[in-house]
């Protein structure tokens, strides 16, 4: 049965590959889903390292993820989704950096992931090749949710104009990807 689920999902993604191969633009501004699309609200009042901090360990447990994913997905829709994820999370992570270049009073964010972060990784590592569609799926929603309520909010209210122009261009690269992995969710037959 999950098989069967997993491939619907994997059938809708790669109908969706043309969209996927495409490079992902911000145009469009802050992008178009509300808080009751998404699942959260935008963390509002964010200061400008804390932003700097959370949105870089998104794109890096994003890329992360993805190469684990490349690795054990034996479904096509997923593996393409994950070199989606690769190539939008380095360039928001490019962007990210360029702003703090130009912006030396926020410190940069760790290199490393944060403790809850890498035990996802560490739960996505271990789960079996037969499970792990379902679980990639569960952590990319959640993941992208939060992405979303970091940038969102902190392109409403961020204090800092370089930061909050990064984080403007990546809401609707964020809401690409909520789109397409609800909408493989919803393929597979519901929320897995």
């Amino acid at each position: 049965m999950i098989r069967t689920l997993f491939a619907a999902s994997a059938l809708a993604l790669t109908a969706a590959a043309p969209l996927a191969a495409q490079p992902m633009t911000t145009a469009g501004g802050a992008g178009t889903m509300s808080a009751s699309d998404v699942g959260m609200q935008p963390m509002m009042g964010v200061p400008p390292a804390e932003f700097v901090k959370q949105a870089a360990a998104s794109d890096m447990f994003e890329i992360e993820s993805a190469k684990v994913a490349l690795g054990k997905s034996r479904t096509k829709g997923v593996q393409g989704f994950a070199q989606m994820m690769i190539r939008d999370h380095t360039t928001t992570t490019r962007q990210l950096k360029t702003a703090l270049m130009h912006d030396k009073s926020v410190p940069p964010p760790p290199a490393m992931l944060p403790p809850d972060k890498q035990a996802l990784l560490t739960q996505l590592r271990g789960t079996p090749t037969k499970d792990f569609d379902h679980v990639y799926w569960q952590q990319q929603l959640q993941a992208h949710q939060q992405a979303w309520a970091l940038h969102k909010g902190f392109s409403t209210d961020g204090s800092d104009p370089a930061l909050r122009k990064v984080a403007a261009g990546a809401v609707p690269i964020v809401e690409e990807h909520l789109k397409m992995i609800k909408s493989a969710m919803t393929t597979a037959g519901g929320p897995m």
